[in-house]
């Protein structure tokens, strides 16, 4: 048999094994998807639900994304909950801490969240609409402040005054009740209704205070702000610089939720999946 035989033989049989070999290796890792996806599904535990989505994920199945981002969505934030951050205030470059009880998931994001996440969402709402005071949230949050002295309480500027009372009334009268904190309800007057930022779809051309002025009795004092949501910041800076003018020195700032913000690109994912390597589950399993 001549060299040229035996090649013509040889190589379309290697060819077709190795073409064989990766229609295998395919199979087998779409049913793994499948499989760590239906664990995802079913987990009983966050870190489960981590652990399933992240290898659903890996093992190229891309609809595993955003479920897997959303339960994991601590390690793709910058922020943690209940755990104090600085942000620039807009003031002279000066920076103040900042806290918030857990993340807000925005709608478009809630079939990929649990039970646990749709439920701080909903008490989210429930506080914007002034049925829950979630007191008992943001005096922990404000705790872990550690304020060294006492301070005023304000809160946040609404898009209309009824909106402010509905939401920080009961709030003000709770936190009156805490050593050191003296909440203002009554701090600024609102001269008109604007915009709501969190409705508008031109939110960024939306000022703060633009409906308000800071009534003198706080002038000259220190103070924490209160708020429900922070998302990037700049409310929060405008509303500081508007109360630097009347020499009110802002200490602190706590909210119920930071809005989460989804990664950039499924890339960066990938990218962060494949760096975690989650122990609890040889620990427990293995």
């Amino acid at each position: 048999m001549t060299d040229e035989l035996i090649l013509s033989i040889v190589f379309p049989a290697i060819l077709f094994i190795i073409s064989f070999m990766g229609k295998i290796k395919t199979y087998w890792r779409n049913k793994a998807a499948n499989a760590f996806f239906v664990v995802g599904q079913h987990a009983k535990t966050k870190e489960e639900r981590i652990w399933g989505y992240r290898n659903s994920l890996l093992a190229s199945n891309e609809k595993a994304e955003k479920f897997y981002v959303i339960a994991n969505i601590e390690n793709f934030m910058q922020e943690k909950p209940l755990t104090p951050f600085l942000i620039s205030n807009g003031v002279a470059h000066h920076k103040i801490p900042c806290i918030f009880v857990d993340y807000y998931i925005p709608s478009r994001y809630s079939d990929f969240s649990s039970w646990q996440q749709r439920k701080f969402t909903q008490a989210v709402y429930s506080f914007k609409d002034g049925k829950d005071t979630c007191s008992g949230q943001f005096k922990d949050a404000i705790s872990r402040l550690e304020l060294k002295e006492d301070v005023l309480v304000l809160f946040m500027p609404c898009s209309s005054k009824g909106k402010y009372m509905a939401r920080f009334a009961r709030l003000a009268k709770a936190l009156s009740f805490v050593d050191g904190l003296n909440p203002q309800l009554f701090s600024v007057t609102y001269l008109n209704e604007r915009d709501s930022k969190h409705l508008s779809t031109d939110r960024d051309n939306i000022t703060a205070s633009s409906n308000i002025v800071v009534n003198s009795d706080i002038i000259g004092k220190k103070a924490i702000l209160v708020d429900d949501v922070i998302t990037t910041g700049k409310s929060l800076r405008e509303h500081i610089k508007e109360l630097a003018m009347f020499n009110v020195e802002i200490v602190g700032a706590v909210f119920l939720a930071k809005t989460i913000q989804y990664p950039s690109s499924l890339s960066s994912i990938k990218r962060k999946a494949r760096k975690e390597e989650p122990n609890w589950f040889r620990d427990k399993y293995l």
